[in-house]
């Protein structure tokens, strides 16, 4: 084997050896993790800024402000502040060059601007208290826009989705009668034509609601300490989805009916879809109430000078209707004298709430610092009432969407399952009736014979129909737009990964369902001896000349 070349670096040597398209996956990861961030980037700045204006009231220095602010790992902007606080420290830049320096190797436009504003204050001699309260102003202003101009796109992608969805699956319903009328020798491709297109409106409208949509993680993700629910998903789920993949499995390889799996999926995804639906609703009113819990904290803490727990003792807890158990829970514990960290990890993590988790955070960090409580409690709380006002309109446009959806998807699984069932009773139909004509012209004779003959030539078209195939495109279909509705209501609805369970039990059950009663009801009004007494009627009719 030859060796290395002594005069070339490692990174030529392993630059000659690329892996195929390396650049190109690169590339794409790249892009994808650009279009996450960006997506989650307003509201980010939103804690960012609540932090460090809260840092500013705790009268903490420009390095402590930078020092913490990029030690909040929690944080997608943390990494950039971690920079410019690396610039100054090592490199003796000025916070000013610094900023400037981290803002021109940026690729989002809203943390771009932020760093540049913040390089031109601090230049201008501008103290870092008043320009962090006037950009907390300024970063919520534009996060309600975006978020509002975000729900109008939803708003427009959503409908457009649904219509785009609506308009595949009558094209594949035209593939199919074409496919009965003419039997065309490339079978295959005609069926790949029609998967292609309902992929392509699934995958590129799931894309388009996916970049629109407000991010909105409800769920904190925590790992030490969740809410009820959540751990109850997280032990249910080690058991129920195995349970689900091997039942599928041996379903299908026993030759179960597509509508018994769908049905099956649904009722395993079911507990846990519910769990789940509850844990969102939850969180959903506890960070409701968490604005009202912190300011009115705040305020006791401030006014009166009390430490938390007498200050939990004085607040009206009645007001806060799901956050009264868990705050009653740190009063009891903080008097047993128990470590307040501790107390308050517990207290974030059972509420299971994203914006507890972080705002909560901001709240405890500055008041140690000596921050006033009743300042600190009145940005913490204004931020987080933004955040759950908009919330409060976002879920609105999701439950119209979800409404549509839910009904559009069991008219669009009732349209294939319907044409197809009508198609292979009309073929069978057909077939059957052409064998009967068959043997009577044989024994007919003069113009009787022949009136038979040309009256019977035209639906000859409709005997060759290939059921088996037509039956698997039809469960191939439904199962992209099932997974494509399951994505977009996740995407639209928001909430934690666990809201997949709740969609795709729901979006599973009717396309089970929909194959399952489906061939019933085409055949109560659409039936071999309907068709056949028709036939025989109009034969009868035919022979005696009428």
């Amino acid at each position: 084997m030859a060796e290395p070349d002594a005069g070339l670096s490692p990174d030529d040597v392993t630059g000659k050896k690329q892996v195929p398209f390396a650049n190109a996956i690169e590339g794409i990861k790249e892009r994808a993790s650009q279009i996450t961030e960006d997506k989650k980037m307003s509201a980010d700045l939103l804690f960012m800024n609540t932090y460090m204006a809260s840092l500013a009231l705790a009268d903490a220095s420009r390095p402590e402000i930078f020092t913490f602010a990029a030690n909040r790992k929690e944080y997608i902007s943390a990494k950039y502040i971690a920079k410019v606080d690396m610039f100054v420290k090592k490199w003796s830049y000025s916070y000013s060059e610094a900023l400037s320096i981290q803002a021109e190797r940026i690729k989002n436009p809203m943390l771009q601007s932020m760093l540049n504003r913040y390089a031109n204050a601090i230049e201008s001699g501008v103290p870092d208290d008043d320009f962090l309260k006037n950009e907390l102003s300024t970063v919520r202003s534009v996060y309600r826009s975006q978020v509002e101009a975000g729900l109008e796109m939803v708003q427009k992608w959503g409908d457009a989705y649904i219509a785009m969805l609506l308009s595949g699956t009558v094209i594949c319903v035209t593939l199919m009668i074409s496919i009965a009328i003419y039997n065309p020798t490339g079978l295959e491709s005609t069926l790949y034509t029609g998967y292609g297109i309902i992929l392509a409106i699934g995958v590129g409208g799931n894309f388009l609601m996916y970049t629109s949509v407000p991010d909105d993680p409800k769920a904190h993700g925590l790992s030490v300490h969740q809410s009820r629910e959540q751990q109850t998903i997280h032990a249910m789920e080690r058991i129920i989805i195995p349970i689900a993949v091997v039942a599928v499995i041996l379903l299908s390889l026993v030759g179960a009916s597509a509508a018994m799996i769908y049905i099956l999926i649904g009722i395993l995804l079911a507990p846990l879809g519910i769990i789940g639906y509850i844990d969102d609703s939850n969180i959903t009113m506890r960070d409701n109430d968490f604005s009202t819990f912190i300011r009115s904290l705040g305020a006791v803490m401030g006014g009166q000078g009390t430490t938390a727990v007498h200050a939990l003792n004085t607040i009206d807890k009645k007001s806060l209707t799901a956050l009264e158990p868990l705050v009653n829970s740190v009063y009891s514990k903080m008097n047993l004298g128990l470590d307040d960290k501790q107390i308050w990890d517990k207290f974030i993590g059972e509420s299971g709430s994203n914006l507890i988790y972080k705002y909560l955070n901001i709240y405890l960090d500055t008041i140690t610092l000596g921050g006033p409580p009743d300042s600190i409690g009145s940005i913490v709380g204004a931020s987080m009432l933004e955040q759950t006002l908009l919330r409060e309109k976002k879920d609105m446009h999701a439950r119209s969407f979800l409404i549509l959806l839910i009904a559009m998807h069991a008219a669009m699984a009732g349209i294939f399952v319907a044409l197809y069932r009508i198609m292979v009773v009309l073929t069978g139909s057909v077939g059957d009736m052409m064998d009967k004509f068959s043997q009577e012209q044989a024994a007919a004779s003069g113009s009787a014979g022949s009136s038979l003959s040309s009256s019977m030539g035209g639906l000859s078209m409709f005997t060759n129909f290939p059921e088996a195939e037509m039956g698997a495109f039809v469960v191939i279909s439904l199962t992209i737009i099932t997974l494509s509705n399951i994505f977009a209501a996740r995407f639209v609805g928001g909430g934690d990964r666990y809201m997949f369970y709740f969609y795709g039990a729901i979006f599973c059950t009717i396309t089970g369902v929909v194959l399952l009663i489906g061939p019933i009801a085409v055949g109560m009004f659409f039936s071999p001896e309907g068709l056949a007494s028709m036939a025989s009627a109009g034969a009868a009719s035919g022979s005696t000349g009428v």
